[in-house]
């Protein structure tokens, strides 16, 4: 039977949380009655996760891993899930978990009126100053340049796998790919249904998301794509929309 969901878990050097991580997922995803599937996609991990991914992999059957040589970061990752997926729809749960399991059933209630259910975390209070201001200058640059109604583009988010597959993702390799998929669904007519859930901080491992690099990265990739994207039909055709 296809499943009606591939849970998608990125994983890099996880191996403090990756077994936890899809252990409750499983549970809470039987609890609920979701046919579904974990698509773990280990993303280089210099650790024990890929050995770990391979274990689970093989002591339950709705588990599946994917390896990556190197590291591609997590918009690599995604690219290889969004391939590998059997799911009508697919979501990113981190390793972390980065949410309370019990907030997963927010995102099925509100499936059947959207083609992507953005998740709104609900609190920040794991953030450091530096990281709070560099969530919300991107939230409000991209709410600014792109007219965007959403009030978060990078926490988990799940996505008709029909709709998904449509769109092209060019800024991978930046933090902005979220942000990218989810204006491009939304010029393109797609519905995008908000839900506030519990946020879980994680309690091992690094976050990457504050490196310099990647910020500069991304800042560079939200430019050359607002470049593009002022002048492009589809653009126009939104802008109609929203009025």
């Amino acid at each position: 039977m296809k499943p009606s969901v591939t849970v998608f878990v990125p994983a890099y050097n996880e191996e403090s949380n990756l077994v936890h991580c899809v252990e409750v997922v499983l549970s809470k995803l039987d609890e609920l009655g979701i046919a579904a599937e974990i698509l773990i996609v280990d993303d280089g991990s210099l650790d024990s996760t890929a050995q770990l991914a391979d274990e689970l992999a093989a002591r339950y059957p709705s588990v599946r891993a994917s390896h990556h040589a190197s590291n591609l970061g997590i918009g690599g990752a995604f690219r290889t899930a969004v391939e590998e997926a059997r799911g009508e729809w697919m979501i990113l749960i981190p390793a972390d978990l980065a949410l309370h399991p019990d907030e997963l059933r927010h995102y099925f209630e509100a499936a059947p009126e959207a083609d992507i259910v953005v998740g709104l975390r609900s609190d920040r209070s794991d953030y450091t100053l530096l990281r709070w201001l560099i969530s919300w200058t991107n939230i409000h640059l991209i709410r600014t340049l792109f007219s965007m109604r959403l009030r978060q583009f990078q926490y988990i988010s799940m996505y008709r796998m029909d709709i998904l597959r449509q769109i092209e993702v060019k800024y991978w390799r930046s933090a902005f790919f979220l942000p990218e998929i989810l204006i491009k669904a939304r010029d393109q007519g797609c519905r995008l249904v908000e839900v506030e859930v519990r946020y879980a901080p994680r309690v091992s491992g690094k976050p990457t998301g504050a490196k310099f690099k990647l910020i500069f990265l991304t800042v560079f990739d939200i430019i050359r794509f607002w470049l593009d994207w002022r002048f492009s039909p589809q653009r126009a055709q939104s802008t109609q929309r929203n009025r």
